[in-house]
């Protein structure tokens, strides 16, 4: 047995029990011992190897590798969890049924309760029984269809919460209820395709963009049901408060997306009317989320604006504002002749994707004021080639173009919208640069202000948007803007 206590980044109370560990770790400084776990397959090794480095000690460097194998670590340890929960829940759901007398009478009652062993499993690992039985669910469907989800987890690939956004797309899925032979093919099936269709971009991307790409998969997979399940959730819509601290509570409105984005829409366009903008007696100025709440009292309540008068009490009018949504939509989707090839998904900027059916709806709707322009992509990745436009020398249709094509910042991992974004020389002005769609990028604040100032570079920029970013510590990452639909 040898202390690593002289060992640089080693913690001094740490032991190290196993030869093959000792030998392992010898000589290796933190970044070293971290650079060789990287290429190593999560294991019970990886992390005891993890155990030996002291974390306080680490470098900037040093800490966010440990944190990057920490984590696929961390997705392995959850697969191991998860797969204890099937013998203690079993693979298929246990329905126990009573017989009881009605009082009274000799008439027998039968009484089924299924996943009995839910409460066991809530109560021991004290979880709501909800969690619990959303634990046993995931576990089933990572032992059956969903098994190369769990190969994945388990490799570190992805986490537990990309995970969870593929069970939640499954239960989606037809044949979910798996109530015979048939369902069950044909969910076994549906779950194939959403995984071919979805794994790709959780491992390497973040859980909104896995999200994204989960809503685009089962819309394409069950573009039939999409109204149906449309028609089902409607059920769930609703308002409702939840007070919190402070005099403060929370208003929370369930609708339709479309309804919902024209509403934020709204309450957003209002929100900068220059009357929300002047502080209260004695207060720093207003700020933009205090103004969106004052707008959204004004539009339900006729509530008073920051200048003390009434909005649309007739002492000042209230502003007509008009909600703008931008819908993506290829002609044969908007035709109805693609269902059968596409699904026809449409994709809802701020969103995501949302069903074909909603923009028919719209267009159907004699309110509803439309304008289309034509947008030309490339057919195998979907990225914007062309805005029908072919004079780029006025600048606000060069940022129509770029808005359009980035869609969001194109930091990665990055769901800022383009539109509420900065246009940003990828390659300086003063270091040379030229304002071209190569060159130029939507970024926000935040990202612009990393790239100014925080040693980020964009070390490639291209023409249809994506680029490669070059952190501070070395470490590069590619960006691709989203697919137009």
């Amino acid at each position: 047995m040898e202390s690593r206590a002289g060992v640089a980044g080693v913690a001094p109370d740490r032991v190290v029990d196993d030869p093959v560990l000792v030998d392992f770790v010898d000589g290796l400084t933190p970044g070293e011992l971290l650079g060789v776990l990287a290429g190593m397959r999560p294991s019970a090794l990886v992390l005891d190897a993890l155990m030996t480095i002291d974390r306080a000690a680490l470098s900037d460097v040093d800490a966010v590798a440990f944190l990057q194998v920490h984590q696929r670590v961390a997705a392995w340890w959850a697969s191991v969890g998860l797969e204890a929960v099937i013998p203690a829940a079993a693979a298929e759901p246990l329905v126990e049924e009573f017989t009881l007398l009605v009082p009274g009478s000799e008439e027998e009652r039968r009484i089924r309760i299924a996943d009995v062993r839910r409460e066991e499993l809530g109560a021991a690992l004290r979880l709501p029984a909800a969690t619990a039985q959303d634990h046993i669910d995931t576990a089933r469907l990572l032992a059956g269809p969903l098994a190369h989800t769990a190969a994945a987890l388990a490799a570190g690939e992805i986490t537990d919460r990309h995970v969870a956004v593929i069970v939640e797309a499954a239960g989606r899925l037809p044949g979910r209820w798996m109530r015979d032979d048939t369902e069950r093919a044909a969910f076994a099936a549906a779950c194939a395709d959403l995984q071919s269709r979805v794994l790709p971009t959780a491992a390497r991307a973040t859980v909104s963009m896995t999200r994204a790409a989960a809503r685009r998969a089962v819309l394409a997979i069950d573009a039939a049901g999409e109204r149906r399940r449309r028609r089902e959730a409607r059920c769930t819509r609703d308002v409702y408060v939840c007070d919190e601290l402070d005099g403060i509570s929370t208003l929370i409105a369930r609708m339709s997306t479309e309804a919902a984005h024209a509403a934020m829409a709204q309450v957003d366009a209002l929100a900068h009317d220059d009357r929300f903008a002047l502080p209260a007696e004695g207060s720093a100025p207003a700020t933009m989320g205090e103004r969106r709440v004052e707008a959204l009292a004004a539009l339900v309540l006729g509530a008073r604006d920051a200048t003390g008068a009434g909005i649309g009490s007739g002492v000042v009018p209230a502003p007509q504002v008009r909600a703008h949504l931008d819908l993506v939509i290829d002609l044969p989707t908007l035709l109805d002749l693609a269902a059968g090839v596409t699904g026809g998904v449409v994709e809802l900027r701020g969103s995501g994707p949302i069903g074909a059916d909603v923009v028919r709806d719209l267009l159907a709707d004699p309110e509803v004021e439309v304008t289309m322009r034509r947008l030309v992509t490339d057919p195998v990745t979907g990225h914007l080639l062309d805005y029908g436009r072919r004079v780029y020398a006025v600048p606000q249709r060069l940022r129509d173009f770029i808005v359009a094509r980035d869609r969001v910042c194109r930091f990665p991992g990055c769901r800022r919208a383009a539109a509420r974004s900065q246009i940003d020389h990828a390659q300086a002005w003063n270091d040379g640069g030229d304002t071209s769609p190569g060159n130029l990028g939507a970024l926000c604040v935040r990202h612009h202000q990393l790239k100014t100032h925080a040693g980020w570079r964009i070390t490639d920029s291209r023409p249809d948007g994506s680029c490669t970013w070059t952190s501070p510590h070395g470490r590069q990452y590619d960006h691709h803007p989203p697919p137009q639909a």
